[in-house]
């Protein structure tokens, strides 16, 4: 259960972030509109109906909502398949798994509330705003930060078994 317990912990913390910068947007910022940060960075108001950098956005709005709860539920059993099999000694794939759960919690809030994600954080090359990533949020992040660690880990664990 102690295994547990640090990934609810980091997963309900970034599920609280998530949602509270989202309704801080939502509530400071005008839709579609832009607050200029610094000269590579804005706070934005979008609504992301789609998934990573908008795909699937044109997919017909019942099929969407099917489709993301299939993904939802898929990445949960993955999720705590691998907690369950984790051994104690290996923390940090256990919280990189937080991350990548508490992000996927913080966006099927919204997904399954509203029907998009609100999508606020928007870095571009500096001075130049239509070379742009495509915005994003902290849930994103989360399971970005979750992914690339995950993915870090294995690449690292290969090479010792080698």
């Amino acid at each position: 259960m102690r295994n547990y317990l640090s990934v609810f912990i980091i997963s309900f913390l970034i599920v609280l972030l998530d949602q509270l910068t989202k309704w801080l947007v939502k509530a400071h910022v005008p839709f579609l509109s832009r607050i200029n940060v610094f000269s590579w960075f804005d706070i934005t108001h979008l609504r992301n109906p789609g998934i990573a950098f908008g795909m699937l956005r044109d997919m017909p709005e019942h099929l969407r909502f099917y489709f993301y709860i299939v993904v939802f539920v898929l990445v949960l059993i993955v999720i705590f398949f691998f907690l369950r099999n984790l051994d104690e000694e290996q923390r940090v794939f256990r919280y990189a798994l937080a991350f990548v759960l508490g992000g996927a919690i913080g966006n099927s809030i919204d997904r399954f509330a509203f029907g998009y994600v609100t999508d606020f954080l928007a870095v571009y090359w500096p001075g130049n705003p239509d070379m742009l990533w495509p915005p994003f949020n902290v849930a994103d992040s989360a399971i970005t930060i979750g992914a690339i660690s995950i993915l870090i880990l294995g690449a690292v664990g290969r090479g010792r078994k080698n």
